[in-house]
């Protein structure tokens, strides 16, 4: 059985409240601290938590205390796994490019995917739960692209032996990058390995698709449909924490697909 889940926030706990939130479990992250989390624990004990690391990944092996910090969101949701963005910067230089334009020097990709690779075996050993890996969206920037390739994604999937986590909005923008089409990019990954599926809805902004986390639209449900045709997670998860009517009308149309596909 596929289940429900979608990031804690505020229209989420609105919701659950009046009882307008069929999830079976909700995800949160490191931008909580771990007693933030506790403390939702005590007031939503009826709910598993999942803990969704994202970048933390980066610092694994260069600085202290980063598998420590894991292992205690790990204890304290007692997520199934830790979810891990595949990404092969260096701690700082995303959010640098980012938030300030710049463009850093592009690393040797091979060196890079090895570095990578390391970092996420250093994490499985230090960790009680599996590790999951998660594709993520090119850099705003032309050339940028060589961790959406998705030789360069299977090839960390395999050697790893780590579960996939499929985005299904950053799959959107890493075809729209290489000038792929959508369909022919997932069937490039490594469909065989998916335990867990983000949906949110991409946008158009400054002629770029970017990953706006806006709510889902047709072509969104349509994709997340032909991805669970391929495949069979464990978990399918809603990346939208705005709007609290239009988080409900997104929970309900997946909970509507995900008992399709769980007959």
């Amino acid at each position: 059985m596929i289940q429900l889940t979608t990031d804690l926030s505020n229209p989420l706990l609105e919701l659950l409240r009046d009882n307008q939130a069929p999830i079976d479990a909700v995800e949160v992250g490191s931008w909580f601290s771990v007693e933030q989390i506790g403390d939702y624990r005590k007031t939503l004990p009826q709910f598993p938590f999942h803990f969704h690391g994202g970048d933390l990944i980066e610092r694994v092996g260069l600085i202290p205390g980063t598998a420590s910090k894991i292992a205690a969101y790990l204890h304290c949701t007692q997520s199934p796994w830790a979810s891990m963005h595949i990404t092969m910067w260096l701690p700082g230089m995303i959010w640098l490019m980012l938030r300030r334009g710049w463009r850093m020097p592009l690393p040797n990709p091979e060196r890079a995917t090895q570095r990578f690779i390391q970092k996420v075996r250093r994490l499985a050993r230090s960790i009680h739960v599996p590790v999951i890996l998660e594709n993520i969206e090119p850099l705003p920037f032309d050339g940028y692209d060589f961790e959406v390739q998705t030789e360069r994604i299977n090839k960390v999937i395999e050697e790893t032996n780590c579960g996939f986590l499929l985005d299904t909005g950053h799959a959107r923008i890493s075809a729209a990058r290489l000038g792929a089409d959508i369909h022919d990019y997932l069937s490039g990954l490594p469909l065989n390995r998916v335990v867990q599926v983000h949906v949110s809805g991409p946008r158009m902004r400054d002629g770029r698709l970017v990953d706006a986390h806006e709510p889902l639209q047709d072509a969104d449900y349509a994709l997340l449909d032909f991805v669970l045709k391929q495949t069979q997670p464990q978990v399918v998860t809603l990346e939208y924490i705005r709007e609290r009517e239009s988080l409900r009308e997104q929970l309900f149309r997946l909970r509507g697909i995900l008992n399709t596909h769980n007959r």
